[in-house]
């Protein structure tokens, strides 16, 4: 699986070139869910992080190829293990006009701390403002990966409200307009630190179905489409191309602990894993992706090599069915995005009736089934999660204890296990890679053999594309505006 993965390149297929007209003002982008807040620290949301990456800075960021660059901060340094001190740009302002100091970041960074985005903070002991232009963040332990999470916890102003009603940021575009459950209109902030953007207006439009967004895309009404599938786009017309880029997203099946049941059985979680048969899963579906046996992608720091698990398993996994005491196999409901559902979800169903596991599939658009993932209300579920480079991001936020405060953030399956909790923590603290790669690994090996989620793919992020836009996928599948152009490189 690992030497396939690493052959995958990026894969471009034209369809002749139609002339179509000279591009229009707006380009709009066509995505699979809406974002579930224009607030950058209420979420954890991969799409939603696409959308408002074009909206807020952040301290740091990544490029292109998943490597920290400069943001707001020009430069960093250690002058201890347990400290970070930051330089901010000079002559940055937010999209009101007023200047960006170190009291906005350390009012972001505080004001992050107590919402949804915690867990990436969870290191931050004190925040001191150094100058107007510099300020330090204190560690309690060394964090080798502090940068990583800072580049996703976006700065707003000061006096930003816990309830934010209006979105302002420093980014590459300024909001214009959002209409919940339909689009988000954008404008170029021509005083970007960065440069103007080459796109001078832009909208995220929500089509839910990916036949749809390919018919969007065919009648030039969108420019470019996420998650798409190949044959979709090959129906599209001349006038369009596809693009499919390796992504960090590894899909998964996950459980409610608080939820009495067969699920909490380790020897049922360890049925459905050796009966789930990830190559026949991505070709009877049509998804874009590659198998995986674990809950990180091989390009992922923390990656334990040499776990190809050669599934599916089915009389291992009836064993252990009837090891269980569910020899007769029960009833269940999967809950699942509705981009999947429909597609993903019967073969997923069909896997799991073979060791007699009876799937209903309920589909939820992402808003409600992001609310009841967060509210614990799903009983068994598949999700994917993406970890910026470093498998902390799924341990952290997904399979650490709740502590009600960092840890935690999105485990919504209330898992705790001791054991894995302390390896996580560990991990946390080593500053040496080689050392902090081995801890990371046995957290993997501790989170691979109690399955408290269970992999099913690593998604592959796709794309249609008008020919007249000039488009390159970043590895993260943030589309990120700024380095989008029209072909003819020229702008209303």
């Amino acid at each position: 699986m690992l030497s396939r993965l690493a052959v995958i390149c990026l894969a471009i297929v034209l369809f002749g070139c139609r002339p179509r007209a000279e591009h229009p003002g707006v380009l709009v982008v066509a995505m699979d869910q809406d974002i579930i807040t224009i607030d950058p620290h209420q979420h954890d949301d991969s799409v939603t992080h696409s959308v408002l990456s074009n909206v807020y800075d952040a301290l740091v960021a990544f490029d292109k190829d998943m490597q920290v660059v400069p943001g707001l901060a020009e430069s960093w340094s250690n002058p201890t293990d347990l400290t970070w001190r930051f330089k901010l740009r000079e002559g940055v302002t937010f999209h009101d006009g007023r200047p960006v100091t170190a009291r906005d970041v350390k009012y972001s960074l505080e004001r992050a701390l107590r919402l949804k985005s915690a867990h990436y903070l969870l290191a931050i002991r004190g925040i001191e403002i150094v100058s107007p232009s510099a300020l330090e963040l204190h560690t309690e332990v060394p964090h080798p990966v502090l940068l990583n999470k800072l580049a996703v916890v976006g700065i707003v102003p000061q006096d930003t409200p816990a309830s934010m009603g209006k979105a302002i940021g420093t980014g590459p575009y300024r909001v214009v307009e959002y209409a919940p459950g339909n689009a988000l209109s954008l404008a170029a902030n021509e005083g970007y630190w960065g440069g103007a953007p080459p796109i001078k207006k832009a909208m995220f439009k929500v089509i839910p179905g990916p036949v749809e967004r390919a018919k969007a895309l065919a009648r030039g009404e969108v420019h470019l489409v996420r998650e798409v599938p190949r044959r979709e786009v090959a129906d599209a017309g001349e006038g369009v191309r596809y693009l499919s880029y390796p992504g960090l997203a590894v899909v998964v099946l996950g459980v409610n602990f608080k939820v009495e049941g067969p699920l909490r059985s380790r020897e049922v979680r360890e049925a459905i894993y050796w009966a789930v048969d990830s190559e026949a899963l991505i070709r009877q579906s049509g998804v874009e992706a590659a198998p995986v046996d674990q809950i990180v992608p091989p390009t992922v720091f923390g990656f334990l090599p040499g776990r190809d698990a050669g599934r599916p398993r089915l009389e291992k996994a009836r064993e252990l069915m009837r090891k269980a005491g569910y020899e007769k196999g029960f009833d269940v409901t999967l809950d699942m995005p509705a981009s999947s559902a429909g597609t993903v979800g019967p073969v997923v169903a069909e896997q799991l009736s073979r060791i007699g596991i009876r799937v209903k599939v309920e589909s939820l658009d992402w808003p409600d089934f992001s609310a009841r993932l967060n509210n614990a209300g799903s009983r068994f579920f598949s999700v994917g999660w993406a970890c910026y480079g470093d498998a902390s991001d799924i341990f952290d936020a997904v399979l650490h204890t709740p502590d009600g405060a960092s840890y935690g953030a999105s485990n919504f399956g209330a898992y705790s296990n001791p054991e894995l909790d302390r390896a996580i923590e560990r991990a946390a603290t080593i500053l040496q890679p080689s050392l902090r790669l081995e801890a990371l690994q046995e957290a993997m090996r501790i989170s691979m053999e109690d399955l408290p989620l269970i992999p099913l793919y690593n998604r592959m992020r796709s794309y249609g594309v008008d020919n007249r836009v000039r488009f390159q996928p970043r590895q993260n599948g943030q589309v990120i505006l700024r380095e989008i152009s029209w072909s003819d490189s020229k702008s209303r």
